[in-house]
């Protein structure tokens, strides 16, 4: 990806998060919610090009190994946010959070209606810019496309479950951890992916 794509990319990943907590009436679990979103859009991706390389190179494999260990991050994902919630902002019902972020109106609409196809089309977009106009699919081991994934899966882990536990002795104001969230994410993203 050229340097002025990874600045847009930046710009995007810093500004729905941003907006959403400063203009949107987001709150910290919303910004959560939003990233479980956006993770998910790159896991169907990433199952996307696996299937170009599969296609490519004739073959049809999938490494299971690595998509059970997938869906063991989400659940063990979810089980972490949970406990996090409740210590940071234990008034929350995480149920109803979940429906009123996706039921939350903006321009008429619910915002899922405006934000499903917004990150669909910024995966689609970081999948074109990425792997498919740079023939990736030539030279990527689905292997190392999966163990890439997982580490994604690792860092939001180990950084909730550090929050976790800083939260046992420490609750930071929200902005804090959403501030933390948001750049950690877009640094990540910039040097990493």
């Amino acid at each position: 990806m050229n340097p002025q794509s990874k600045i847009i990319q930046l710009f995007g990943d810093l500004a729905i998060p941003l907006l959403g907590y400063y203009f949107w009436e987001w709150n910290m679990l919303f910004i959560l919610f939003f990233y479980i979103l956006d993770v998910g859009i790159s896991t169907v991706f990433t199952f996307i090009k696996t299937r170009c390389i599969n296609t490519y190179k004739q073959s049809n494999y999938y490494p299971w190994k690595h998509i059970l260990l997938i869906i063991f991050g989400y659940l063990l994902t979810f089980y972490l946010v949970y406990f996090l919630i409740q210590n940071i902002s234990p008034k929350l019902n995480l149920g109803k959070e979940i429906i009123r972020f996706l039921m939350m109106k903006d321009l008429g609409l619910p915002q899922s209606i405006l934000l499903l196809p917004l990150l669909i089309a910024g995966g689609y977009m970081q999948y074109k810019v990425s792997f498919l106009d740079p023939k990736a699919y030539e030279t990527v081991k689905i292997d190392s496309l999966w163990h890439e994934h997982i580490k994604l899966f690792l860092l939001i882990v180990g950084v909730i479950t550090l929050l976790l536990g800083i939260s046992i002795w420490i609750v930071f104001p929200e902005w804090l951890y959403v501030w933390g969230m948001v750049l950690g994410s877009s640094i990540y993203r910039y040097f990493v992916r």
